[in-house]
């Protein structure tokens, strides 16, 4: 089973709210992210969260998640990116990773990826405009050394770049997928852009 991992521990500094709970089109942004996964027919996702798991509870029906907790955020998106991978049954065959901060990635850019994975794919990611983006596939063959090269908040940018002959290039359509949200400007920003994850 491919197990799709969301990861929403960051402490949201720059934003000055809880990321997860930033409202897209009128919705937290993890629902959001959520909903296209359960479009894809990806089930049981591990969702990483911090120290507002609590707030995020108690707005947001998390049921048919597994929760991990990073306690301690401040050491990057790598923390998070161990405890997943910690977290996998030995009937995973791989992971799809998700940001809740680019919850703008487009339902088929989502497809696309998976069809790339069924084509034999063991490492793949979609390309907008030459800008590798979201989600990122990894196959279980390379949990360990992905665990391996974790550190500070690289998360898997260090592995991929390592393994850039293995990495497939999936082209796609989708700025969503390389949209990272980081401030309220960068939401504002977005706005007037038809492509997004609630209407593809």
């Amino acid at each position: 089973m491919i197990r799709p991992i969301v990861f929403a521990a960051g402490l949201g500094t720059r934003m000055g709210t809880i990321k997860a709970l930033m409202p897209i089109n009128g919705d937290p942004a993890i629902c959001v992210v959520l909903r296209t996964i359960e479009a894809a027919h990806l089930k049981s996702p591990i969702l990483v969260l911090g120290r507002d798991a609590q707030a995020i509870r108690d707005r947001v029906d998390v049921e048919d998640c597994h929760i991990v907790i990073n306690n301690d955020p401040e050491r990057g998106l790598s923390e998070s990116m161990k405890l997943a991978l910690d977290a996998l049954s030995d009937t995973d065959t791989g992971i799809l990773t998700f940001l809740v901060d680019m919850p703008y990635v487009a339902r088929s850019t989502v497809q696309k990826v998976l069809e790339a994975i069924g084509e034999g794919a063991t490492l793949a990611a979609p390309f907008h405009e030459s800008v590798r983006g979201f989600p990122v596939f990894f196959h279980r063959r390379f949990f360990r050394p992905l665990r391996e090269s974790l550190q500070g908040d690289s998360g898997g940018r260090p592995f991929l770049a390592n393994h850039e002959e293995d990495l497939i290039h999936v082209p796609v359509e989708d700025p969503g997928c390389v949209f990272d949200i980081d401030r309220p400007a960068d939401l504002r920003a977005w706005k007037g852009v038809h492509l997004c994850a609630t209407n593809e």
